[in-house]
């Protein structure tokens, strides 16, 4: 699991990895800022196993996910979607309300210091930094104002009871 500067994405298979490093190195909080959750990378095995670890690893261990659009999760089965229901008291999922969302923001955060963002969702391109603590924060602000208005989404929260 060596990832030892900051690196340019390309492709899904790219990100994936990238995902899955930072999953696994992950000790305390993890947010993701997510359109959909894209399957290429949150429907993967490894990923929901490694993401499943890292919540189970302390009870210190947080999991914060935002989303804009959970239509994609309700139409098709995701391997998310057990996962958050069995941990539901460490797991907290909430939809962005219309007027915070951003088409643009797809990232996600670790331990205040580990970045992972993509700028073009439909490119698949961006970049991947394990630390970068200033860049981390501004996101992390972002994140944090987003997730104050964002709410649980009833549909999801149907789903998943």
């Amino acid at each position: 699991m060596s990832e030892p500067t900051s690196r340019t994405l390309l492709g899904a298979g790219e990100f994936s990895r990238a995902l899955q490093y930072l999953l696994g190195t992950a000790r305390r909080q993890v947010q993701i800022y997510s359109q959909q959750l894209a399957r290429p990378l949150y429907h993967e095995r490894e990923t929901v196993q490694l993401l499943s670890e890292f919540v189970r690893s302390s009870r210190y261990a947080r999991l914060q996910i935002l989303i804009a659009d959970s239509e994609p999760l309700l139409r098709r089965p995701h391997r998310l979607l057990p996962l958050i229901q069995r941990l539901s008291t460490r797991i907290e999922l909430k939809k962005l309300q219309p007027a915070a969302e951003s088409k643009t923001q797809e990232f996600v955060l670790a331990d205040g210091i580990q970045l992972l963002h993509c700028e073009d969702l439909e490119q698949w391109r961006g970049h991947h930094d394990p630390e970068n603590p200033v860049r981390v924060r501004q996101l992390r602000d972002v994140f944090e104002q987003a997730w104050t208005h964002a709410r649980p989404d009833p549909d999801l929260r149907r789903l998943l009871i």
